[in-house]
């Protein structure tokens, strides 16, 4: 019989007795109430011994689909050594001679240098997508015009027409026998690197970046905006009036309309956010880090320069062509459009790269590739049927990003290096539903398509995000509920987990097995208008990230989540441990009125919680805004979560029905704050019983190259 003898909340002191049976091997831990020094009822919640969850040691799940693998030297359509030009320093950065930058204003770098591999990559990725088109292009439109043909006699109500499924596509006879590009180092020399500009992944195929080769993101900012009339790119604003949008850039990696493609390797790609912009045409509007510009967007459109003194329509204060300042990075522009111009009331924002951009596909895959250094977002996925992201590493910024010759930690233009707190936007992962369902062709190449035309409903579903390690300056994995696919008048949600589940998994919307470091944790919003319902979060880790698990959206933006269940969950050092809050932001309302967030059935199981950290749990409060809203309370069960240091967890609660059993947090009912809770909390609680992180929290993987976490295993 084992004694526990701890404080309450309210300086009484409760006595915790475990008992274990040798007949019934069941370990007992009894608490008693605290609280308003009145005696409560005791809580009683029963442990196994032996049985207690060890987190960060899963290596083989059933309830997931059977990992990802690498492509065969047989399937490979084509394979490109990397120029002996381009060789990686020890820090992951190129260095300058590489591809150097031009000082002054009204100068131009060489295209041949500043992107010398988009044309071979992709010339490569077009070939092979004709080849598998070609081979196994009738097979895909004959299955799913058959599928719509019988979708579409079948009339289901509030049921987009989806074609062929993913899980159906996944079979051998939909793939073709050659389907993957190669990235390698170079066989006769040092060189391991690749510069491009944007690359459009066609349908079938796999970018396959090898171990040691990085694929650079080309610095010229003309290549993310190749057209004279716009939209512009690389800028916080696009008139004098109007801000910046990163939805004006094309992405380092684009795939639209696609089937079995996929991003792989244990190379990496690093899009080189910290890196000077530089332009392959002198008249294109350049921001300096003394905020003046190049040029107007006005004039560039005319092929004129504008004359000294006159206004910049990017963002900048007036043209300037005698300035020695440098060129601003892109990470100096997300900066400043997000928290300079911006701030909560303006109208900034930068028109920054993303990773890459997927729009409608089936079966998805991005496996053990490295991604480092976003411009903008990682990866934005909308409308995927069978997305899986496994093995991956996400680190932004890397150790690449201090990289400066003058040995100064290449500052931004305010002369601040680079934390978690300054590059911003750089989410990792952002997948959601698409705008609407779509019957499209196939993307084939970066300017054909296939013959037929393909149906696609816009749902994500069957997601899964597992043993990946996420280190970045924003949200580390946000699911998104902003557009609906759903038919009118339904009240589908657009992220939904139980919707056309397959049968190699257990759940549609997964998200296990991972590290977390650096970021805002996994979180679903703040776009929650159409729905998220049914997603399943399971053995994750935080360590000295700025949120765990959250939940955000507003009144601008609000909509459904439901039934979202965290379990064995090991948080270490976060700022803020537990963030469920529907007043995320101060965005103005739609034309429509506000769109109300209603949070409901979210349940916490066998969390712990290490150092000290805030936790925020505020649902909906009526009349909110002045309008006349109802209310929509944060309706939570709390089941074994516990903090090592009780004392040191600072509580902001609000309008939420809360149901709490083996909790140590100083949760409270408030009439004042609209707060009741069933069950009592109690300090009386030990984290050995309810969840082992002995060896959830571990050094970021160093795969080839140092990295500012420490090193850790290789392989």
């Amino acid at each position: 019989m084992k004694k526990l003898n701890q404080e309450t909340t309210s300086g009484r002191v409760c006595k915790t007795t475990a008992l274990l049976s040798a007949l019934t091997s069941a370990l007992l831990l009894t608490a008693c109430g605290g609280g308003g020094g009145s005696d409560n009822a005791a809580t009683a919640v029963s442990y196994t011994p032996g049985a207690v969850f060890k987190v960060g040691t899963t290596t083989f799940d059933p309830d997931l689909p059977a990992e990802p693998q690498l492509p065969t030297d047989a399937q490979v359509c084509a394979t490109l050594e990397a120029s002996n030009n381009l060789v990686r320093r020890p820090d992951g950065s190129l260095p300058p001679e590489a591809d150097p930058s031009k000082t002054g204003v009204g100068v131009a770098v060489d295209p041949a240098v500043a992107n010398p591999d988009q044309a071979r990559i992709q010339s490569a990725l077009d070939a092979c997508g004709a080849a598998v088109d070609k081979e196994v292009g009738a097979a895909i439109a004959a299955a799913d015009a058959a599928a719509v043909a019988q979708q579409t006699a079948a009339a289901v109500p509030n049921k987009n027409i989806a074609g062929i499924s993913g899980e159906e596509l996944a079979k051998p006879q939909y793939r073709g026998s050659k389907f993957a590009v190669r990235l390698v180092v170079n066989s006769q020399g040092p060189g391991n690197g690749f510069i491009s500009g944007p690359l459009t992944l066609p349908s079938g195929v796999t970018l396959w970046i090898d171990k040691g080769a990085t694929l650079y993101a080309t610095r010229d900012v003309k290549a993310y905006a190749p057209n004279v009339a716009g939209p512009y790119c690389g800028n916080t604003a696009v008139s004098s009036t109007k801000a910046g949008s990163s939805s004006n850039c094309l992405a380092l990696i684009n795939g639209n309309n696609l089937i079995n493609s996929a991003v792989v390797g244990d190379g990496s790609i690093d899009s080189r956010a910290y890196a000077e912009i530089v332009t392959t045409d002198k008249l294109y509007p350049i921001m300096k880090v003394d905020m003046s510009c190049s040029n107007t967007y006005a004039n560039y459109a005319k092929g004129t320069q504008a004359a000294d003194g006159t206004a910049c329509d990017n963002g900048g204060t007036t043209v300037n062509s005698k300035t020695t300042a440098r060129n601003m990075t892109w990470w100096d522009l997300a900066y400043l459009g997000n928290m300079v111009q911006n701030g909560t009331t303006g109208t900034g924002s930068q028109s920054n790269f993303r990773m890459m951009v997927f729009n409608y596909a089936k079966n998805l895959t991005l496996y053990r590739i490295t991604l480092n250094n976003s411009a903008n977002f990682h990866v934005v996925p909308s409308g995927i049927d069978g997305f899986t992201v496994w093995g991956v590493k996400v680190q932004t910024p890397s150790l690449a990003a201090f990289a400066n010759p003058a040995g100064n930690g290449n500052p931004l233009y305010t002369g601040d290096t680079y934390t978690k707190d300054n590059v911003k936007n750089t989410d990792a992962f952002d997948p959601g539903a698409a705008s609407s369902p779509t019957i499209v062709a196939l993307t084939t190449g970066k300017s054909t398509t296939s013959a037929a035309k393909h149906a696609f409903d816009g749902y994500l579903k069957n997601f899964v995000f597992a043993y990946n390690y996420v280190s970045t300056g924003d949200d580390d994995v946000a699911i998104k509920g902003s557009s609906n696919p759903s038919p009118a008048g339904s009240n589908l949600a657009a992220v939904d987990g139980s919707r056309d589940v397959r049968s190699d998994r257990k759940s549609g919307a997964v998200i296990a097995h991972n590290h977390i470091y650096w970021g805002h944790g996994i979180s679903i919003g703040s776009e929650t208008n159409a729905g998220v319902k049914n997603v399943e979060v399971y053995d994750n880790s935080f360590q000295h990230s700025e949120e765990g698990l959250r939940i955000k959206s507003d009144y601008a933006r609000g909509g459904e989540v439901s039934n979202i269940n965290y379990k064995n969950i090991c948080i270490k050092d976060a700022d803020n441990a537990l963030l469920f809050t529907t007043y995320y932001s101060t965005k103005g309302l739609p034309a429509t009125g506000p769109k109300v967030p209603n949070f409901h059935d979210i349940r916490l199981e066998n969390v712990r919680i290490l150092g000290d950290s805030a936790i925020k749990l505020q649902g909906f409060q009526a009349n909110t805004g002045g309008f006349n809203l109802p209310a929509f309370p944060l309706v939570m069960s709390m089941n074994n979560v516990v903090a090592d240091t009780p004392s040191a967890m600072r509580m902001t609660m609000s309008d939420a029905q809360l149901t709490i059993k083996g909790v140590n947090l100083p949760i409270q009912p408030s009439t004042d704050n609209r707060v009741t809770v069933n069950g009592v909390a109690t300090w009386a609680v030990d984290g050995d019983l309810v969840l082992d992180c002995s060896k959830a929290f571990v050094d970021f993987p160093a795969i080839g190259q140092s990295n500012i976490f420490g090193s850790g295993w290789d392989k």
